[in-house]
């Protein structure tokens, strides 16, 4: 008798355990995309738009990394970190690159640029195939030493297995993401020298196109 209650209890305490590993989204499944094209087609660009010019600075060096439910419903908790590194910013004139990355930027004490969004539940969206889908994105944004809490737009857009991409990747399962928002050098203590104060406007314009690919390593 005493067999068959030790039994019993030992059923009972694993059903509510598999009830509770279940509904800790700490154990829910998670599906990982990373941003790191070795054919470098991701773009960032950084658009200034003063009275005297107008400068836009460019570069293909963008990583990072999705973790989402394996749903693919956003309102469930996902991360995600991207790092661009600045050094490698190409406004077409190497003299105006030299002053960005050694008096403007400073990128040998602030060699990159990154945006980390941490386990974001309640956004509403789920990706599905070709479809589009515009969120807020509720992150830190860290540039020149100085992070700051940020809401980025991005539109994410999901493709499954599709042959319009396989020529692009190895394998499908991509997402596309698009961003477009403002950085005030204010907000991160960046002093313009005066070299270009008059030519580089106080706020400059963010622009990211890239895609991530489904990891399969883990």
């Amino acid at each position: 008798m005493q067999s068959k209650k030790f039994l019993t209890a030992l059923a009972l305490g694993g059903t509510v355990s598999t009830i509770l590993l279940s509904a800790n989204p700490a154990f829910a499944k998670q599906l990982n995309f990373v941003v790191n094209d070795e054919k470098h087609r991701d773009s960032v660009s950084f658009t200034s738009d003063a009275p005297i010019e107008l400068i836009v600075g460019k570069t293909n060096k963008i990583t990072g990394k999705i973790s989402v439910d394996e749903t693919l419903d956003l309102s469930k908790p996902f991360t995600a970190t991207f790092d661009v590194d600045l050094a490698s910013i190409d406004t077409g004139i190497e003299l105006r690159n030299e002053h960005m990355r050694d008096n403007f930027l400073e990128t040998k004490k602030f060699p990159k640029a990154t945006f980390t969004v941490k386990n974001q539940p309640g956004v509403a969206g789920v990706l599905k195939d070709k479809q589009k889908v515009t969120i807020k994105a509720n992150g830190d944004f860290s540039l020149h030493g100085v992070t700051v809490k940020k809401n980025v737009p991005v539109d994410l857009t999901f493709y499954k297995n599709c042959p319009t991409t396989q020529g692009k990747f190895e394998q499908c399962d991509l997402i596309q993401i698009k961003s477009t928002f403002n950085v005030p050098f204010k907000d991160h203590q960046i002093k313009r020298p005066e070299i270009v104060f008059q030519k580089l406007a106080d706020t400059v314009i963010v622009t990211i196109a890239a895609t991530a690919k489904r990891d399969l390593t883990k």
